[in-house]
């Protein structure tokens, strides 16, 4: 293999293609990698990458004195956070020979776990990549978000409905400082006059 051939990933075309648009929470991601590929190569692995992140911002922060000159917290621009939440490397393939006019598809059904922000304003990324590794090469891949939908589950049993017990309390106000009290009472909360009934 050539020296600059070694700088270039291997000639091929790599789509991650779902089963749907959007997936419920909890509901197993379903797809398949394609792959066509267009020279002799070996490739050593094929796997998804499965990353989740969180985004968000935070505004101001403590005022900054510089050259007499204070800066209030909030009029600075927000700063950007994005923290990894989830990493997971799925092995769709082993070591493959491939060869110049060479169609593959490589069916997966992988777990997302259910994230939810952790920042005010944060927002989670969902994405999967698919990746064709070969040795002393970059990968090519091809990266796609993925959609789920909050807090729905397909056969999941609703949720159970709560009773709820109103009760009514009523309440006169205090003939020595005026506080409202609930009838029942023996004593005022606020002044603690004694009350007669």
């Amino acid at each position: 293999m050539g020296f600059f051939k070694r700088l270039n990933p291997i000639n091929a075309k790599v789509s991650v293609l779902l089963d749907k648009s959007a997936f419920a929470e909890r509901e197993p991601v379903t797809g398949r990698l394609v792959l066509d590929c267009d020279e002799d190569v070996r490739a050593d692995e094929i796997r998804l990458e499965i990353r989740i992140t969180e985004t968000g911002y935070s505004y101001g922060g403590p005022s900054v004195s510089v050259g007499g000159i204070t800066i209030s917290g909030r009029s600075r621009p927000p700063e950007r956070h994005v923290i990894r939440r989830h990493a997971e490397d799925v092995k769709l393939s082993g070591s493959l020979d491939l060869y110049k006019g060479y169609k593959g598809e490589f069916p997966f059904s992988v777990s997302i776990p259910p994230i939810v922000p952790t920042m005010p304003s944060g927002a989670i990324e969902r994405k999967i990549k698919g990746v064709v590794a070969a040795k002393g090469r970059p990968d090519k891949t091809q990266e796609i978000n993925v959609n789920i939908m909050p807090g729905y589950a397909p056969g999941a049993a609703p949720a159970p409905s709560r009773e709820v017990v109103v009760k009514e309390i009523v309440k006169v106000p205090c003939k020595y400082c005026g506080a409202l009290i609930p009838v029942e009472a023996d004593r005022c909360s606020t002044c603690g006059a004694q009350l007669r009934r």
